[in-house]
């Protein structure tokens, strides 16, 4: 199980830096684009100078922001109204979190564009849109700008290969620390070679049973292989035997005399 964990985990962490590497080489690329497309003063409805009003076709289905220029990138008064061609307001509403934190860059990447009001359309129709402010007013559909996006290939490979590799690379890290920290809690395997040492019963039981089968024993002379001997062999044997037994005879005698005489002075 473990083998098939560290396989993974290799493939992970070559899909993991694939991507990186895919993300770092397109980022350059794609930040040009995303810049270029959330540019207001490049992308927007309709542009008003202070005190200028204007007539725009608005849609349900969009999510219009109206934004204003400041250097100092804090957040402004709206000082704008809509109304519809009867001369009915559109209230609309204040920027949430989200889009306040919405701010939006010029063409060097300077966050200049801050958000002041949001507006959601009830009906397709025509409205006109006043600047009762003393600074340049946009007004943008955030629906659209996130499709041309979504659009631009640069821009979706840099986001997968982002928001896939990072990810993907944290994990790959924790569980790689997690196996090598089993890897050094875990005891060492020992080979331990058996032998079974006989004991002494055994080897009593095995020699008997040798025995008992009649496997030859070269330290043991066979009888029956000897040759006969004849009666001349025997006559020689006893002579032998008697010449033997005399000479311890004589030696003991021999060594008794001197203990006596040793003995007497």
């Amino acid at each position: 199980m473990e083998g098939r964990g560290k396989i993974w985990l290799k493939r992970f962490t070559g899909v993991s830096l694939f991507l990186i590497i895919i993300f770092v080489a397109s980022w350059s690329q794609s930040t040009e684009s995303i810049v270029e497309k959330m540019d207001v003063d490049e992308n927007h409805i309709i542009k008003l100078e202070s005190g200028e009003q204007g007539s725009l076709e608005l849609s349900k289905i969009g999510y219009y922001i109206a934004f204003r220029f400041n250097e100092n990138g804090s957040q402004i008064e709206p000082e704008l109204r809509m109304t519809d061609m009867e001369g009915n307001n559109i209230e609309g509403r204040e920027p949430g979190l989200i889009e306040s934190n919405n701010k939006r860059p010029n063409a060097s990447g300077k966050i200049v564009y801050i958000p002041v009001r949001v507006f959601e359309i009830q009906n397709d129709a025509e409205y006109i849109l006043i600047n009762d402010g003393n600074t340049t007013l946009w007004l943008i559909d955030e629906l659209d700008i996130q499709a041309s996006l979504l659009s631009d290939w640069w821009v979706v490979l840099s986001m997968i290969s982002c928001f896939l590799g990072f990810p993907m690379a944290i994990i790959t890290l924790i569980v790689g620390l997690i196996l090598w920290r089993r890897k050094d809690k875990s005891p060492e395997k020992e080979i331990i070679i058996q032998q079974n040492i006989m004991t002494t019963d055994e080897l009593f039981k095995k020699h008997n049973s040798i025995e008992g089968n009649q496997v030859a024993n070269p330290f043991i002379k066979n009888e029956s292989s000897l040759p006969e001997l004849t009666e001349e062999d025997k006559l020689e044997d006893i002579n032998i035997e008697n010449s033997d037994k005399k000479e311890t005879e004589s030696q003991r005698e021999e060594s008794e005399n001197n203990w006596k005489n040793w003995d007497e002075g």
